[in-house]
């Protein structure tokens, strides 16, 4: 009898997603029944024998994080929703060890929506991506400037604490495609919005120089620089910018400026004085000849 093509072709796709390194579960929200892969049992450091269900999968979420997560599954289970299921926690195995994950999934509901059928998505280990973003955001603080990032479409996901220490603004108040532009001198909104519109358009890196209001209502001059980061076929996953403080250099230009123009007015004065004089002369030498 041959085999079922069904049934091979699920055994074959659960067994890529395992050789990938992704964890898998099924939740039946109506019996309560829940199904973990051998990569999901290992995550949360069970052996594959082990019998799982809702509140163990809440037992082995690290304390911090479980109130969250738990909030963030019933919110995808309200057929009020979209049903999508995104988040990171951190998971707890019994000896101690602690992984970051990031599980996705989605729900089914019935006909009328009104209640939650199925449960299913994934499971990935992204310790090693959380400890080098921590690693490089410690590396980002120790920059003297404000540091900022966006998406590729220019909305604004993290600011370092330089930004929050000028500003008063939290990150969260910060992110977004707005509020930077409103902090700016009102001289120059339009102007950087020109500029930055154009980077994001054609990807030039973006370069120039605009006031940002602090926190205690004052404007300083800043050089804002920003380069787009790309992956392997080319294309923008990410900005990275800089605001670097030159309220000093522009006070030293505005006085080198003054300085040489008082030069300026001084040596045409005493051109002028000199023509007087020349022709006071030339006259003087005509009446004696």
């Amino acid at each position: 009898m041959p085999e079922e093509p069904s049934t091979t072709s699920y055994e074959r796709l659960q067994a890529a997603i395992e050789a990938a390194g992704v964890g898998t579960w099924d939740l039946n929200p109506l019996s309560g029944e829940l199904q973990w892969s051998a990569r999901c049992k290992e995550l949360f450091g069970l052996p594959v024998t082990a019998d799982v269900d809702y509140p163990r999968f809440l037992a082995g979420l690290h304390p911090d994080d479980r109130a969250r997560t738990d909030a963030v599954v019933q919110q995808a289970l309200d057929p009020r929703g979209s049903g999508s299921y995104d988040i990171e926690y951190r998971t707890v195995t019994p000896e101690g060890q602690v992984r970051w994950v990031r599980a996705t999934g989605r729900a089914s509901f019935d006909a009328a929506r009104t209640q939650a059928l199925r449960f299913v998505g994934t499971i990935t280990d992204v310790s090693d991506a959380k400890r080098l973003d921590a690693e490089y955001r410690s590396v980002v603080e120790l920059i003297p400037q404000m540091v900022w990032l966006t998406d590729p479409e220019g909305f604004h996901t993290f600011f370092n604490q330089r930004w929050i220490d000028y500003t008063g603004y939290t990150v969260a108040q910060s992110q977004g495609t707005e509020m930077w532009n409103n902090l700016l001198h009102p001289d120059d909104q339009a102007r950087a919005r020109q500029i930055w519109s154009h980077s994001l358009a054609t990807g030039a890196d973006y370069e120039i120089e605009y006031r940002f209001k602090s926190k205690d209502g004052g404007y300083r001059w800043f050089l804002g620089l920003a380069k787009p980061i790309r992956d392997e076929q080319g294309q923008i996953v990410q900005w990275f910018g800089t605001c670097t403080d030159i309220g000093e250099q522009k006070q030293l230009q505005e006085q080198l400026e003054r300085a040489y123009s008082d030069l300026e007015a001084k040596v045409m004065f005493r051109t002028l004085e000199l023509e007087h004089e020349v022709q006071q002369l030339r006259q003087q030498l005509a009446e004696r000849g």
